[in-house]
This record gives C-alpha cells, structure tokens and sequence, in this order.
C-alpha cells in the first residue's frame, strides 16, 4: 500500500543539510517517506517523527522498522513539540520538517471522510480525539459556516452554499450528502473544483489545521539550534500565508536568513510522476545567532 508519496525530497535533503550525530524532526511523519529518505541519506544522523494520526504512525513503524535505533515515532500534535521534546529530554534540534495538508491514504480511505470521491462517514478529522464533522456541523452558525467557506476554501458561491448546509446539517449523514448540495449550488463546470474547496475548507476547520501550524512553526523554531534549518511545504494560500509571515518575520528580526528567496516548486518531472505534487511550495529559514 502506498500510504503518501513524499514530495521534493531532494531539495528537503539537500537544504536539511543532514550531518552524522544531529537530530532532526519530521513533524508530519506521514507514512514515513521523507523520514526513510532522509535515513538513508545520512544513517548516522538521529531522527523523531512525529504525526497526529495514529494510522500515518503505523504505517511509518513498519516502513522504518530498520531504523529503530535511528528513529523515534511519536503520535502527536506537532503545535505540541515543545511537550514531546520535554519528554523525550531534548532542549535543541538541527533541523525541523513540516509537510502540511493530507496524505493519499486519509484522502482514498472512506472510512475516514476525507474525500467528495468516496462515499464515507462525516468525520475529517486526523486524530481519533478530535471532534467529528458530523457533530461541528450540528454546532455551528450560517455565518460561521460561510467564514469557513470562504476564508479556508475560497469557495465558490460560499454564502449559498452555506444556506444549504446549514438547513440541512441536522439530516447530514455522508460525504455524499455534502457532496449533493455543493452540486446543487454550483454551476456545473465549477462543481468538481468546488467539491474540492469545499472538503478542504472543512477539514482544515474540523482539524484546527492553520492555527496548530503558527503555533508548531514558532515553537519548532525556538527549538532550533543556531544553524539549524526549519523547511516547510505548503499546499494552499493560507498555510504558505502563514510559513512567509513567520519566516520574513525572523529575517527582519536578524534571527532567521532565508535560504532561498523565491519559494520552491516541484519540477515538471515530479509533477508529472505525481499530480498531487503540483500545488507544493517549500520554503526554508536558518537560524541565527
């Protein structure tokens, strides 16, 4: 099964500037595919991976199992890295990772909700503690709903398509159901991209996805040794918003130097070899004495 195909994992090497005998963090572990790439570049390199999702960490277990000693797995929040490290006893790391968004195996799983092209449960969530959608729906104001709509998705007809759900959240039992009333408010040749805005604008709300972002970004960063690098990969305007507000805001500060001034792409290669690739954009920040 492939749980998530890692993305630029060569410039996330090269700018992690990996060294025998550092630490270095994945923040979103995933299925283990940045970690197992990262190992292999510098096996004598310690590593923690760190995911939300018990899943991710399973799959991750079994893909690195080889590097046991190397590697510790930890299920978790990353907007709570400063716990973890307390726990694990580690004050400092050399180099920090986050890979934002949703991995191929939430998205193409059913049972957990995440997908318009699977019928499933309304749950979106990426930890089995947190909240279902089924249940925030039933909790929530028109108003909220279309902010949502709106500021997480961009969606199309957001007030109209708001109206719809909210009259009909208490009935809502699928991702069918919503699916439905995206289509029946809005024009047929935007109905797909709209399905798509809609889903992510409500998981990044069930999921609390871009406030656990600013709050793990500043807390990984005062984690960072001087030297250390912080690399993170965006997906959408809200969560790269968020990693070039911070990141400018240590350069200005003299406490960060971006080493790169235009944010980086995939290849046309890589896009190719993986579509989900496309919309992927990493930045990175040094830090400074």
């Amino acid at each position: 099964m492939i749980f998530h195909c890692p993305v630029l994992v060569a410039e996330v090497i090269r700018y992690m500037r990996l060294q025998p005998g550092n630490t270095y963090c994945d923040c979103t572990a995933g299925g283990g595919g940045h970690l197992l790439q990262m190992l292999q570049a510098s096996p004598e390199s310690t590593f923690i991976g760190i995911d939300w999702d018990p899943d991710a960490i399973a799959h991750a277990q079994s893909v690195l199992q080889a590097y046991h000693d190397q590697c510790t797995l930890i299920q978790g929040n990353f907007a709570e890295i400063d716990l973890i490290l307390e726990r694990l006893k580690l004050d400092e790391l050399d180099g920090i990772l986050f890979d934002c968004g949703v991995s191929l195996y939430q998205v193409t799983t059913p049972a957990r909700g995440f997908s318009y092209d699977h019928d499933g449960p309304l749950l979106m969530r990426m930890s089995p503690n947190t909240m279902a959608l089924k249940e925030r729906l039933r909790s929530i104001s028109k108003h909220e709903l279309a902010f949502i709509l709106r500021s997480y998705g961009d969606v199309r007809g957001y007030r109209r398509i708001a109206e719809l759900l909210y009259a009909r959240r208490m009935s809502l039992r699928t991702t069918v159901d919503i699916r439905t009333i995206v289509e029946q408010g809005t024009p047929k040749r935007f109905q797909k991209k709209n399905c798509r805005r809609v889903f992510q604008a409500l998981r990044i709300w069930v999921n609390d996805e871009l406030n656990n972002l600013a709050n793990g970004l500043a807390a990984a960063f005062e984690r960072l040794r001087v030297g250390g690098r912080l690399i993170a990969i965006a997906y959408h305007s809200g969560e790269d918003r968020i990693i070039k507000r911070q990141f400018r805001e240590h350069h200005a500060n003299k406490r960060g130097v971006l080493l790169a001034k235009k944010v980086i792409r995939p290849s046309a290669e890589e896009v190719r070899v993986n579509p989900r690739a496309r919309s992927a954009r990493l930045r990175v920040c040094e830090k400074c004495a």
